[in-house]
């Protein structure tokens, strides 16, 4: 047992190979610019909690790590240097922050360094510890202290790069549909709902309708590419989905007759 143990490197073995090292320094990167972000806004218990949060979740694998972040990044964003929530024990009225304009370079700095720190963790985390669950049927003879992790051979050199250029076009999409989305708020003049709220609904819609036109389009591709086997197939069981209730009368009327036939026969012997 104690030499199969020495014989696996730790976690901070594991993470010195350049393929690995790489997205340490991205996510440390990351981690620090959002606390700096962070604390010139007053949140700075905040950003500690995230970083303290941040950065076991790295080393230990805590897959709900990032999704806690985000989340109290959020309430930090409503709430700065938790003043509300201390005003619930201390009976200071409630306080939301100023609407702000539809372009704010701290927010755009803040989102690159939660994206940086959310795309290092889950790929250090499939190179250093274990990217995707275990499968029910695996053997029940594997080791556990070494489970499949991405080999580090597969990192290509320009694979960083490249991540860093999708990050960065995300964050530039997500800014244009953000002034897009106060635009058409403003468009609407006052209304019944609040300007979160609306904003709120506006962005549900519009996510709504992009995924109905991605699921037709994709579905429109994967028609073109069956073959004719395979429509027919695909027609078959439509058909007997929308004509299961008539089908299965029909089939228990023709039981029926053939029970019925048959006992009449068995009758004139």
């Amino acid at each position: 047992m104690s030499t199969r143990a020495a014989e696996q490197p730790n976690v901070f073995h594991r993470l010195r190979p350049p393929a690995t090292l790489n997205y340490v320094f991205l996510t440390g990167a990351g981690l620090l610019v959002y606390f700096l972000i962070m604390g010139s806004r007053g949140n700075d218990a905040g950003a500690l909690i995230a970083i303290l949060v941040a950065v076991p979740g790295v080393l230990a694998r805590w897959v709900v790590a990032p999704a806690l972040v985000l989340i109290l990044t959020t309430y930090l964003l409503v709430d700065p240097g938790f003043m509300n929530l201390v005003g619930t024990f201390t009976r200071i009225p409630w306080t939301l922050p100023h609407e702000k304009a539809a372009f704010a370079l701290e927010d755009v700095i803040l989102a690159a360094a939660l994206l940086a720190y959310v795309i290092g963790h889950f790929r250090l985390t499939a190179l250093v510890h274990q990217g995707m669950p275990d499968d029910p049927t695996t053997r029940a003879g594997r080791d556990a202290s070494n489970p499949p992790r991405r080999p580090l051979e597969l990192v290509a050199e320009d694979e960083l790069p490249r991540t860093l250029i999708i990050g960065g076009s995300c964050v530039i999409a997500g800014q244009v549909a953000w002034i897009v989305l106060m635009g058409l708020e403003g468009l609407g003049g006052p209304g019944v709902f609040s300007p979160g709220t609306g904003r709120f609904l506006l962005t549900v819609w519009m996510a709504g309708l992009a995924l109905m036109v991605v699921s037709a389009a994709l579905i429109y591709m994967r028609s073109g590419q069956m073959t004719r086997l395979e429509a027919s197939l695909v027609l078959r069981d439509e058909y007997f989905h929308e004509n299961r209730r008539e089908t299965d009368r029909l089939q228990r009327w023709r039981k029926w007759f053939k029970e019925r036939v048959a006992t009449r026969r068995r009758a004139r012997k």
